[in-house]
């Protein structure tokens, strides 16, 4: 009996044990979910005259700086960019600004959780605004501005000393004006325009403060010589554009003639500013071309255009008993027709034409002229010849290796 009373025993100490277990888990608290990071943001304030053009935001010790937070966007003068990170648990980055004249400013350390605002500039520093205004018929392509020195006389400016271009990625077009915005307690400034024909005009010791617009004609461009030069047209068709430059000059300059045309026998007066170097190139109503190069404009102020007036004649040399093939890569073409050829195409068959072979180079009546091959030494070809009064010659499949001249008419 004993030892059953001693079995029932145990038995009830294990279901009081049990029991015990089971509420003693019941009071212990859920384990929580961790955390998320928080989301986070920072302020970035320009208080400078520049335009914030990049921003880097990284952890410190990083082997880059990663990508640019800004993307697409800038923060200009006096404006705020609210800048997203999204969930992140850090606190302590590096920061990286970028301006438009490539300066930077690097803060290292800086604690976003306690700073949410980066200030760059001096916010106490008053605002000077003027209006720029181009009353050019040009596109002004940069400007720049820079305190007035003392000196009145004092050397011109070096390029690199005028600061950043205040226009950045922009232009003030024809009868435009630009608000320029810059952090200064200065009121006298030199202002250097510059031209999309690099052109330059500089207006110095502007009062800013006594005066809030400035404007550009390009009156103070200094003005070069100007040369008188008579076009007379003795061609065989009308020219319907007429356009001279001065030979130092990238492109060609307005059309001189305007709305109107120059008929055969008639003549023209044209200005060029400049030296006595000049390039002429006039064009027809049918789309043809010529062109004369470095014309000296002061030795002939009176030029006649004529068939072959772009070609330079030198005496006639004796004929060498053996004509030279044409070079390698090339091939000849000789002009047996009535005009000069002013447009070559050679492409494989099939293929579209191209660009013209012969440049600005005319072909004189019976004359010939080596001119490039197809690309990578293929042979076959179709060649189309154009004469200065429109008139096409097509010549399909030509070998042009088989080192004999081709003669068209």
């Amino acid at each position: 009996m004993r030892s059953i009373r001693a079995l029932r025993g145990a038995f009830a100490l294990v279901a009081i044990g049990l029991a015990m277990a089971g509420g003693a888990a019941a009071q212990q608290p859920p384990q929580q979910a961790p955390q998320q990071a928080p989301m986070r943001e920072i302020t970035l304030q320009n208080e400078t005259d520049l335009v914030l053009q990049n921003f880097y935001l990284f952890t410190p010790n990083a082997q880059d700086r990663g990508q640019d937070r800004l993307g697409r966007d800038t923060v200009p003068q006096g404006a705020t960019f609210r800048l997203r990170l999204g969930r992140v648990q850090n606190c302590t980055w590096d920061a990286v600004a970028i301006f438009q004249d490539g300066s930077e400013d690097v803060r290292r350390r800086v604690d976003i959780c306690r700073t949410q605002r980066l200030v760059y500039g001096d916010p106490a520093l008053p605002t000077l605004e003027a209006e720029i205004a181009n009353r050019s018929d040009i596109v002004l392509r940069e400007l720049y501005a820079a305190p007035a020195r003392p000196e009145p006389n004092a050397a011109p400016r070096a390029a690199d000393a005028w600061g950043p271009d205040r226009l950045g990625a922009g232009v003030i077009d024809a009868n435009a004006s630009f608000r320029l915005r810059m952090r200064t307690r200065d009121c006298a400034f030199d202002i250097r325009a510059v031209y999309a024909d690099d052109r330059e005009e500089v207006k110095q010791g502007l009062d800013l403060c006594a005066n809030r617009t400035v404007a550009f004609d390009r009156s103070g461009i200094p003005r070069p010589p100007t040369q008188s030069v008579a076009l007379v047209n003795r061609h065989l068709a009308t020219v319907q554009e007429v356009y001279v430059s001065p030979s130092t000059d990238s492109d060609w300059g307005p059309d001189r003639l305007g709305a109107a045309t120059l008929l055969q026998g008639q003549e023209t007066v044209v200005q060029v500013e400049g030296g006595c170097e000049a390039d002429i190139r006039i064009v027809f109503p049918n789309g043809g071309a010529e062109e004369a190069r470095e014309v000296n404009i002061c030795d002939q102020p009176r030029i006649v255009i004529a068939p072959g007036w772009v070609v330079q004649r030198i005496e006639e040399a004796p004929v060498p008993a053996t004509t030279p093939a044409p070079s390698p890569g090339s091939f000849r073409l000789r002009n047996a027709g009535p005009l000069p050829v002013v447009e070559v195409y050679a492409a494989p068959p099939g293929a579209p034409r191209g660009a013209d072979r012969l440049g600005a180079d005319v072909l004189p009546v019976g004359d010939a002229m080596d001119l490039p091959g197809l690309e990578g030494g293929a042979c076959a070809a179709d060649l189309v010849v154009v004469f200065r009064d429109g008139r096409e010659v097509t010549r399909p499949g030509v070998d042009l290796c088989r080192g004999e001249e081709i003669e068209v008419r």
